[in-house]
């Protein structure tokens, strides 16, 4: 148990944890390790994720939502290694030219009633055929450019497309008066794997080639599963570590000799997926387990899946990986003003984490009969918390951790034992720390999920 200090006391908390992410299926250091130590990408999946098997099937086009809830877009294009910077605009479903334009010129489209959009070239409204609003909500304008071999660009994103086809629409929402606009890339499984941006292309082929799979199982889950339309964005996977990091065209840059590792890695896993009875899984991973992965009631709670089981996992502890065991302090104020304000409690008071843990050691949810979580006690009240709430409360880089608070050469620890790993970390070079995908900012979502997927 933690308790409060004496008010006169300058006390520290020390939080000792491992891991990087939620814990739950593929640790990519973990792969990255096994990969040094020989393991085909077979291998490295299966490990993971229990009792499933690989096949090849037809993959669908997927539609990556980069932005939403915009009340007008704008977009340009340049050249690609010297070449190129073409582009065209048109409406869905037809075949004639709306605008076209080159490197310098800018794009800028802005709903009107009914969901029509209004464009202008470098200021200038666009008219064509008489017409000064173009498509609807269930037409939208189709920006083309990997045809010309152009690269194209949109306002307020960091990247470059240089596959698929932009689709800017419009769509009602009071956020932006009436009608939002959104942008969507269109663009077939290979190429959209290609622009993962989820870990050094430097790695291993094997460790390179499981990422793929399980990146392309995840994208290919969620299409069937959502029907890629997923409100607002009509998506099927978000661009960012709400569903996985894609980073376009910045992936062959920031690459450099190694953007053939990549590219090799996706081309020889072509279609590949993870199956449980027949079906795709949700193929989650995380940047570091810690040296065990966790079941994922444990996480997040809901019904056990019968592929996302608590594995051990050694080669985590790979030299690179600085994430494998961690230390964080802080002081007892503000550990005591997160925790307040997290969880309305007023002054904390004390901070005990409950037993059981789960197979990895992590910090659990709450369970019947007052077990598991954590207890959080202030001077307004007390609140029963999961690991992975507290995790986000504090900014920690996982749910496996112990507390302590101490001043000087005295300590006490949170009632919870001591923590279930060696406290000497090996840390060396990191290479590029992976991308978590764990998607943090839907964890309600992928609970719900969780909760419904089948068992055995």
């Amino acid at each position: 148990m933690l308790a409060a200090p004496a008010a006169s006391a300058a006390r520290v908390v020390t939080i000792k944890g491992g891991g990087w992410g939620h814990g739950m299926g593929m640790s990519q250091y973990g792969a990255y390790g096994r990969a040094l130590a020989g393991r085909s990408a077979e291998r490295i999946v299966e490990h993971y994720f229990s009792g499933t098997s690989l096949k090849r099937a037809r993959m669908p086009r997927v539609r990556v939502g980069l932005m939403h809830g915009r009340g007008s877009v704008t977009l340009s294009s340049r050249r690609k290694s010297g070449r190129g910077g073409h582009i065209v605009i048109q409406v869905a479903g037809t075949g004639s030219k709306l605008t076209a334009g080159g490197p310098g010129d800018t794009f800028r489209v802005s709903p009107k009633k009914a969901g029509r959009m209004r464009v202008f070239k470098n200021g200038k409204r666009v008219r064509n055929g008489g017409r000064r609003v173009f498509g609807s909500h269930r037409r939208p304008l189709v920006v083309k450019y990997e045809r010309f071999g152009s690269l194209a660009r949109v306002s307020g994103k960091l990247y470059s497309y240089a596959h698929g086809r932009l689709q800017l629409g419009t769509y009602s929402s009071s956020t932006c008066g009436g009608q939002c606009m959104r942008v969507v890339l269109s663009i077939p499984m290979q190429e959209y794997l290609l622009g993962l941006g989820e870990v050094p292309s430097s790695w291993p082929q094997s460790a390179l080639r499981a990422q793929a799979i399980a990146g392309r199982t995840y994208a290919y889950e969620k299409s069937r599963r959502t029907g890629a339309h997923q409100s607002p964005c009509d998506c099927t996977v978000y661009a960012s570590t709400v569903d996985q990091a894609y980073v376009a065209d910045a992936q062959r840059t920031i690459s450099g000799p190694y953007w053939n590792n990549w590219r090799r890695a996706v081309k020889r896993t072509r279609g590949k997926v993870i199956l449980d009875h027949g079906r795709p899984i949700q193929a989650l991973y995380s940047s570091s387990s810690g040296g065990h992965t966790e079941n994922n009631e444990n996480v997040w709670g809901g019904s056990p899946v019968s592929y996302l089981r608590g594995v051990r996992d050694r080669p985590d502890r790979v030299a690179a990986n600085p994430n494998h065991r961690w230390t964080q302090k802080m002081s007892w104020p503000v550990f005591s003003s997160r925790l307040g304000a997290a969880y309305g409690v007023g002054r904390l008071r004390r901070v005990v984490l409950l037993k059981p843990f789960g197979v990895s050691g992590r910090v659990t949810v709450p369970k019947p009969n007052g077990r598991g979580g954590a207890r959080v006690v202030g001077t307004s009240g007390k609140v029963r918390v999961s690991g992975y709430s507290l995790k986000l409360a504090l900014g920690l880089r996982d749910t496996l951790f112990r507390i302590s608070v101490h001043k000087g050469g005295s300590r006490s620890r949170a009632r919870s034992g001591a923590p279930p790993w060696s406290e000497r970390a090996s840390v060396g070079a990191v290479l590029g720390t992976p991308v978590d995908g764990a998607p943090e900012g839907m964890v309600a979502q992928q609970r719900k999920l969780l909760s419904s997927a089948p068992t055995q």
